[in-house]
């Protein structure tokens, strides 16, 4: 048998703690009876002369001009309403274009949490973040934080020209910052303090690779049928798909603590989700 296309499984037990609502990691749970929401401290954006992950700056007047002066943004916090999105919007079908209107104002259908109270702290836009109870994507942020220990991250959404010849972007529109995996400005993650999944990183360790966090590139894997084989052995269901390895040549799966690492076998399959995780890498 070929030893690269094993199933690697690291599996040990895990309990769930009382403490992981109390709000020693930094979050306070609100309980609602049928629901229920997360409040918890973030840095949305950082400035200085660091490049971020897409070699861009942005300068931090400017941004805070956009915040104190804009009235779309002043209504929203007045109105408790200034909402975020789980991602940046997309379109519904590959090649066609999102209009100005949907770019400029968030939805209340895809929101995820509420801004509170923007501030600057040093070189930092720092609020208070509320996820959004009355609908799935408030509750996915919500559950993710408290169950799946994630530190949630952010990016702004704003419409802006580069200015010639330099690396910063010039603001003429803030419209709000969206829940995303992984954040061009990398100090731009709520302010908790979540233990390290000692499965995921043991997993890395053993392998010499990272683990990417990405739910829909396992779900994509899913198809393969090694990966199918492994889900009906240990039956595994769509909530356990946690991610790839960052060559995107592996599935990631984890379960009660354990972890599954499938190599994936088709070459159709693999390319697919290389090609995936590399654009998205570089979005």
């Amino acid at each position: 048998m070929n030893k690269a296309l094993d199933t690697l499984c690291y599996i040990q037990e895990q309990t769930s703690f009382e403490e992981d609502y109390n709000g020693k990691f930094g979050y306070e749970v609100h309980d609602l009876g049928s629901r229920f929401y997360v409040t918890f401290p973030a840095v949305l954006h950082t400035f200085g002369p660091k490049l971020n992950r897409n070699g861009r700056r942005y300068d931090q007047n400017n941004i805070w001009t956009c915040i104190s002066t804009d009235d779309y943004i002043q209504s929203m916090l007045r109105q408790n309403s200034w909402l975020g999105e789980i991602d940046h919007p997309a379109p519904a079908i590959d090649g066609e274009n999102l209009s100005l209107q949907r770019i400029s104002n968030p939805s209340l259908k895809e929101s995820s949490h509420y801004i509170r109270s923007p501030r600057m702290v040093g070189d930092k836009l720092e609020a208070n973040i509320q996820t959004d109870s009355s609908n799935k994507n408030g509750m996915n942020m919500a559950i993710k934080i408290v169950d799946g220990k994630i530190i949630p991250c952010f990016s702004a959404r704003v419409l802006g020209t580069k200015k010639p010849n330099t690396d910063i972007v010039w603001v003429r529109k803030l419209v709000t910052y969206d829940w995303v995996l992984y954040p061009s400005h990398a100090e731009a993650q709520g302010k908790l303090h979540q233990p390290i999944m000692e499965s995921v990183q043991e997993m890395e360790k053993q392998m010499n690779t990272k683990i990417i966090y990405f739910p829909e590139l396992a779900k994509m894997a899913a198809g393969a049928e090694d990966v199918k084989y492994l889900c009906e052995a240990f039956e595994l269901t769509e909530k356990e798909f946690y991610g790839v390895t960052e060559t995107g040549n592996s599935a990631v799966f984890t379960e009660n603590g354990n972890v599954y690492v499938q190599p994936l076998s088709s070459e159709i399959i693999r390319n697919r989700t290389k090609s995936s995780l590399t654009d998205w890498l570089n979005s």
